[in-house]
């Protein structure tokens, strides 16, 4: 039995069969101390009795949470979660709300707490929140920590929750998709571990989970085929070639790489003996089972690495630093006005995001930027209102020089690529598509039309 330290638990992580082992891993217990929750679901307790928090609540301290540290302004949070009514209206019910976290905290005395003027900081430095165990744990390289950091990741963030408020939802899907990454980079790095040091039964399950995040992954499904032939499970190596080909022809209408059909078909018609499954076990290797995933497209990427993050570059307007980024070569500049909130660099962690630039990237100069308050650009300078995003598109659009621009925006920044359309004074010339275009994730965006010029 694995000694643990006060406050923790063991846990045994099963393997994919039940021949295979269990590991035994010591985490934190989160019902021994004060603790938050919000990966799989939402849970809280900060003292013998559980707090009852309303949905909106919950959702206001997840977000503080996740910006433990940083001050938040009261006018940005009223915006976030009550978009829908009117400011005084906001303002009444985001006091409710942190009038009950903070009863539901017992940090009424302020030591979770801190305001200043208009402004929020929450501090959970003497609580277990398992985001940040989780994004510690993920961080190292040790494969007993990243065994500790996917037993802390018990699912998406805030799992099955969900508010009608776009501004909120937004913001929710940006940090599930990063915190998906986070994970998807863990089990990759296992599953390298493992494969090299022919550590099958382990492999086997983190290929597996790792397949659950990202079914698209052909060079996992081969890993998972050569773990198989290496055991002399044929059958259920030949078996993860067909879940393989039906969920790229589902999805992608796509048929497997040659690589994996080469790979199938030496499988299945060779009679392997044991030297032979010795052979295909040696040819399950780190280099085959890249550090980052790829989105599947149907133009086969020559590589399958993260792309390389463009440098950015930061522009004053109004006294506020706006950062951009430019990328492509395109004979048309583009300009991707982002929603509620973004983030220049993190866009590219996320394989759907850096996919979709990639594309855009290809036919057009793409030119992205991050709005006054969020991502990269300065923050807590308020919530910005569609003429100061209006003034800080302008000035990214002349630090690049572009003269002429197509608009594309998504969420609240479809508003401003429409309200863009009246006469500017440079003699740009905006214009922006109405037709429904389908987003990275399949969704369909609906845009405004219209072209402008002086």
């Amino acid at each position: 039995m694995k000694n643990t330290r006060p406050g923790e638990m063991t846990v045994e992580i099963e393997a994919s069969t039940g021949k295979d082992r269990k590991e035994a891993v010591a985490v934190a217990d989160p019902m021994a101390h004060p603790h938050l929750c919000l990966l799989g679901g939402f849970d809280f307790a900060g003292g013998a009795v559980a707090p009852v928090f309303s949905r909106k609540a919950r959702a206001m301290l997840a977000y503080l949470a996740l910006q433990s540290g940083h001050s938040q302004s009261r006018e940005k949070l009223a915006a976030l979660l009550w978009g829908g009514n009117s400011q005084t209206q906001a303002r009444m019910n985001l006091r409710q709300a942190l009038s009950a976290i903070r009863k539901g905290m017992g940090a009424s005395d302020g030591e979770r707490f801190l305001s200043d003027g208009d402004s929020i900081t929450l501090n959970l430095d003497d609580l277990d929140f398992d985001v940040a165990r989780f994004e510690s744990l993920a961080a190292g390289s040790d494969p007993e920590q990243l065994e500790q950091a996917l037993v802390v990741y018990r699912g998406d963030l805030l799992d099955g929750f969900g508010l009608k408020e776009e501004p909120f939802e937004d913001w929710l899907r940006v940090e599930r998709e990063r915190l998906t990454a986070i994970a998807t980079i863990v089990l990759e790095k296992l599953v390298a571990h493992y494969s090299a040091t022919n550590d099958l039964p382990s492999c086997l399950r983190a290929a597996v989970r790792l397949l659950a995040l990202e079914p698209l992954r052909e060079d996992i499904h081969r890993a998972l085929m050569r773990t198989y032939a290496a055991q002399g499970r044929f059958n259920l190596a030949l078996k993860q070639y067909e879940r393989c080909r039906d969920v790229l022809q589902l999805q992608l209408r796509l048929q497997p790489e040659p690589e994996t059909r080469q790979l199938y078909d030496d499988l299945r018609t060779r009679r392997v003996t044991p030297q032979a499954a010795t052979r295909i076990a040696a040819s399950v290797s780190p280099s085959q089972t890249p550090p980052t995933s790829a989105a599947r497209t149907g133009e086969r990427p020559a590589s399958r690495a993260e792309p390389m993050r463009p440098a950015t570059h930061y522009v004053k307007s109004a006294g506020i630093n706006i950062a951009y980024q430019v990328t492509g070569d395109g004979p048309v500049d583009l300009i991707y006005v982002p929603g509620w909130v973004s983030n220049l660099d993190l866009a590219w962690s996320s394989p759907r995001l850096a996919h979709m630039l990639q594309r855009l990237g290809s036919f057009a100069r793409l030119i992205r930027m991050d709005k006054r308050g969020t991502g990269l650009s300065d923050r807590n300078v308020g919530l910005p209102t569609l003429e100061e995003r209006m003034e800080d598109m302008r000035a990214v659009l002349d630090a690049v020089g572009s003269k002429r621009t197509v608009l594309f925006g998504s969420s609240e920044g479809g508003l401003c690529a429409c309200f863009s359309r009246r006469p500017i004074p440079n003699e740009q010339r905006l214009s922006c598509s109405t037709e429904p275009m389908p987003a990275a994730d399949g969704r369909r965006i609906i845009h405004g039309q219209g072209q402008a010029s002086r």
